[in-house]
């Protein structure tokens, strides 16, 4: 498992994630419907929902997923990086009542780390909908600049049939300059 720094108390630990691991992800996170407000998949229903989703946040053999775990708690959600060389793309579910503590920031900025290691990599994004300034503060303490404005890039279940407009962020990795 991997350390990162909590804002707050203690540590939270990114543990890889599994494909045997839809029911934890069931349990943990996926059965909140708070956790869906700015997702692209809809509250899990049972275990199953939780399996489709685990074998779309490994679109390449390069992708990489990551409980994030709070020693105390167990797993609180997760973040992952779909890999399409030169690309990774990054995002992130926290619970709901972890947020405001700094897990999303700190699970983040390993990933980055982690993803910057990485020989062809030369850009990491991710997007977030404008309506979610605390995914925006994220993204920024984490060394991502915003570079556009996705119109009706994307549509969240949770909030009706509708296409939203995203924040599009980028960070380049040191080594590729």
């Amino acid at each position: 498992m991997l350390n990162v720094a909590k804002k707050g108390t203690g540590v939270i630990e990114l543990k890889p994630v599994d494909l045997a691991d839809a029911e934890i992800i069931f349990r943990a996170w996926g059965r909140h419907p708070e956790n869906f407000a700015y997702l692209t998949a809809r509250v899990f229903s049972g275990v199953s929902d939780a399996r489709r989703y685990l074998k779309d946040l490994f679109p390449t053999p390069e992708s990489r997923a990551f409980h994030i775990v709070d020693p105390a708690n167990g797993v609180i959600g997760i973040v992952k990086a779909a890999i399409h060389e030169p690309r990774a793309q990054i995002g992130y579910v926290v619970h709901k009542p972890f947020w405001g503590k700094g897990v999303a920031t700190s699970a983040v900025r390993q990933v980055t780390e982690i993803i910057e290691t990485l020989p062809n990599i030369s850009r990491m994004w991710a997007t977030c909908a404008i309506q979610n300034p605390a995914s925006e503060r994220v993204l920024e303490k984490c060394g991502f600049q915003r570079e556009a404005v996705l119109k009706n890039w994307v549509i969240y279940p949770a909030q009706g049939n509708r296409p939203f407009d995203n924040y599009s962020y980028v960070r380049i990795p040191k080594s590729a300059g």
